[in-house]
């Protein structure tokens, strides 16, 4: 009995057959993680250049039609869900719901600051068909008027996008970035005076379409700096 259970060991140790398949069973997990897990990079990598694109459309969109100086003297009637609408759709087939749009009217007052003039940010449903106001990450000021300004609507700017034609100078000599009081014979007040600039910034939450993929929920953002055409 002994001699018939030792035969039948070395036989089955010496076979090879099945050995495939457990192979097989053995890589299976792995190759479908490879497989999963490129196709959720290169549909966040196609999702990050949609947000790249949909960003250009939009600050495109407002400096070509948009006069800044029009928006400076009455910012609280300009509007421009329509551009932020038509940037959002470049973003299909992704889902618009999981964007913020948001663009902004900025006046240089340094060679890396700038005055917030006005700003306006939305949602949408997922079609496109509902928008949805939402609070921008900018802080706009209240000139025209006469009355001092908000250190906050003061933000900082890439320097490279500024030439020293659109940094303006006060009488004084003083930073026109720290000028918040309404301006006099001496000064310079921020937001009066300087260069335009428009930007553009679009926020799309990405979720890969396989939830048990450790990526997770990753924000995508892109902004985008242009001078206006218009004046």
């Amino acid at each position: 009995m002994q001699r018939v259970a030792d035969l039948m060991l070395k036989h089955f140790a010496r076979s090879t057959r099945g050995s495939v398949l457990v192979e097989f069973a053995i890589c299976l997990p792995v190759l479908l993680l490879l497989y999963t897990g490129g196709v959720c990079v290169s549909d966040m990598i196609a999702c990050n250049r949609k947000v790249t694109i949909a960003t250009r459309s939009l600050v495109d969109l407002v400096t070509r039609t948009t006069s800044p100086a029009i928006v400076y003297n009455s910012p609280q009637s300009t509007n421009a869900a329509s551009y932020l609408s038509a940037s959002a759709i470049v973003l299909s087939p992704y889902k618009l719901n999981n964007a913020t749009e948001q663009v902004s009217l900025l006046r240089v007052c340094d060679a890396t600051h700038a005055y917030v003039v006005w700003t306006q940010a939305q949602t949408q449903s997922a079609d496109g068909s509902t928008i949805t106001p939402t609070t921008s990450t900018h802080i706009a000021g209240t000139l025209p008027t006469n009355a001092a300004q908000s250190a906050n609507s003061v933000i900082a700017i890439p320097s490279n996008m500024i030439t020293s034609p659109m940094v303006p100078t006060s009488p004084d000599g003083s930073n026109v970035c720290g000028n918040l009081a309404p301006g006099n014979s001496t000064k310079t007040q921020v937001g009066t005076a300087g260069g335009w600039l428009y930007t553009g910034n679009i926020n799309y939450n990405f979720t890969p379409v396989f939830s048990y993929m450790p990526i997770g929920t990753t924000v995508l953002t892109h902004t985008i700096y242009m001078v206006p055409r218009l004046y």
